[in-house]
């Protein structure tokens, strides 16, 4: 892949700029005031069509972690906690109050809402919650996230609607984690029977249940009429997978789509003006960053063990420029992979950031003999990823280093990123739907859960370990702040931009559409205009 961006960005983002024209920066809606279009306006119905532009990796929560899997899961699968709609808290889901702790903090009792079923009839107990902590914790099990129950050493079902969960310290990130899509509740029969990735029939408590897929292609759930908050009003949701985002745009302007939860700044004027839609534009938890390989053993390039080498490569990409001219007010330009708006920022966490200088990446390069190196960028075949790394090869380019594009199919690009030499830089993100910034740290980075990044330092293990082992906030921040100091120092890993939750839906039919901070929906909420 070759492509001359600096051509290609400028167009851009004269394009972005027409487009944009007129839309709030960080927190904006619009809708068009003319009447819906004939399609749009057919007699509301009681069915939703969301649009994907990625095929989900499967409908089993605990061994998925990807935002697709995660549309459909989180309307099937429900947590014990639930982080509100604004971020800024945790309410009880399937539990029905928060925990209480012993004086120590060690033990933490938590009363389960009663009178709960899984969708096949089975009673939702203790034993499910004892299940999921199980799963977690077994390595064969195939569980993405097992540190949401590392702390908890072991549990006590104390009767069908209370367990007691013993932990390893005063974990001050508990309810956080156990809000987590990956730590979801699923029927232990279900899953012991069938392959909830393919067929999760009967596996869930949630307002939905499965009905049928035609995998990579089109997903259908149903209203659960006997759920236990009350029927849902929208009764049947229709997920269609499509090529591209184009694709997505052109089925809202023709009302084949009601809901478009991913759209891109790029495309985000143009529905805009979609007779009856709203477009939304609203600040998030989400952060885009790179990551870079360092070690011989695990990067593409063996001379990306090189610190000095990696901050050239940082410091010959200009962030904040991509970030104004093409995210056009629908992203943040931030210095940390915590971000401002995750439990855990403190301004200081700013101070390590790697910021654009090409004068000193050229001489770091010059000074050493690295020009005409080539290095391996590894990146999926989504639309932003593909944008960014035209960017970035542009970049690099006039510092005398080559980028190889490497482009894989998504879920291929999950798999092939937590291999050795895989690649030498890539593009991640994370939504963090707990939004505390230890949960950014722990998964993505450390040497147990940090399988992609490699990064595997004892020393940032210690600091991020540090920041869950107490619920004093200083200390976490402390902490955190060291943990953010080593990675980004490194050169290891530096933040491209904080994305907006930008999303479309088709107002003619639907109120009260929202994403959360972490860029999740929960469709029972959703309502139709009468």
């Amino acid at each position: 892949m070759k492509t001359n961006f600096r051509n290609m960005f400028g167009a851009a983002a004269v394009s972005a700029c027409l487009l944009l024209a007129g839309c709030g920066s960080s927190a904006s809606a619009s809708a068009s005031s003319a009447p819906a279009s004939s399609s749009a306006a057919a007699a509301a119905t009681d069915t939703i069509n969301i649009e994907l532009t990625t095929a989900p990796v499967g409908l089993h929560p605990l061994k998925t972690n990807d935002s697709p899997s995660q549309y459909i899961n989180n309307q099937i699968y429900e947590t014990l906690y639930n982080r509100t709609t604004d971020g800024t808290s945790y309410e009880p889901l399937l539990a029905a109050d928060m925990p209480t702790y012993s004086d120590d903090g060690l033990t933490a009792t938590i009363k389960l809402r009663e009178g709960v079923k899984f969708t096949d009839g089975t009673d939702f107990t203790a034993d499910a919650v004892a299940y999921m902590i199980d799963s977690l914790k077994d390595e064969n099990y195939g569980s993405q996230r097992p540190s949401i129950v590392e702390s908890i050493t072991d549990y006590t079902i104390v009767d069908d609607h209370t367990i007691e969960l013993h932990l390893a310290y005063a974990d001050g990130v508990l309810v956080a984690k156990l809000a987590h899509s990956n730590g979801a509740i699923v029927n232990p029969a279900a899953d012991k029977a069938q392959d909830l990735l393919v067929d999760p029939t009967g596996a869930g408590t949630g307002a939905y249940k499965y009905v049928s897929s035609t995998s990579g292609s089109n997903y259908v759930l149903e209203a659960n009429e006997d759920y236990w908050g009350g029927a849902p009003e929208i009764k049947t949701l229709n997920y269609d997978v499509v090529a591209d985002e184009a694709t997505a745009v052109a089925r809202l302007q023709t009302g084949e789509a009601d809901f478009y939860p991913t759209i891109s700044a790029d495309s985000f004027g143009t529905a805009a003006q979609i007779s009856g839609y709203t477009a939304v534009s609203e600040e998030s938890s989400s952060i885009y960053y790179f990551a870079q390989r360092s070690t011989a053993d695990t990067a593409a390039n063996s001379l990306m063990a090189n610190k000095d080498f990696r901050k050239a490569i940082f410091e010959a990409i200009d962030t904040q420029t991509y970030v104004n001219s093409v995210m056009e007010g629908k992203a943040t330009f931030v210095k940390s992979v915590v971000g401002p708006t995750l439990i855990g920022y403190t301004s200081a966490m700013d101070d390590s950031y790697i910021g654009y200088n090409l004068d000193d990446a050229k001489k770091i390069i010059d000074d050493n003999g690295w020009s005409g190196q080539t290095i391996t960028m590894l990146v999926s075949t989504r639309e932003w990823q593909q944008t960014v790394a035209a960017y970035v090869q542009d970049s690099l380019s006039q510092n005398g280093i080559t980028v190889n594009v490497v482009s894989e199919e998504w879920a291929t690009f999950l798999s092939d990123a937590k291999n050795d030499k895989s690649f030498d830089l890539t593009i991640l993100s994370w939504s963090n739907v707990t939004g505390d910034g230890q949960q950014m740290l722990e998964p993505n980075f450390s040497t147990k859960n940090g399988t992609r990044v490699k990064y595997n330092n004892a020393d940032f293990d210690a600091a991020v370990d540090a920041s869950a082992k107490t619920t004093v906030l200083e200390d976490r921040q402390a902490a955190m702040l060291e943990a953010v100091a080593m990675i980004q120092g490194d050169a290891v890993v530096t933040p491209l931009y904080s994305a907006n939750a930008n999303y479309v839906y088709n107002s003619a039919k639907f109120d009260n559409v929202k994403l959360d901070k972490g860029g999740e929906f929960a469709v029972k909420d959703f309502t139709i205009v009468k």
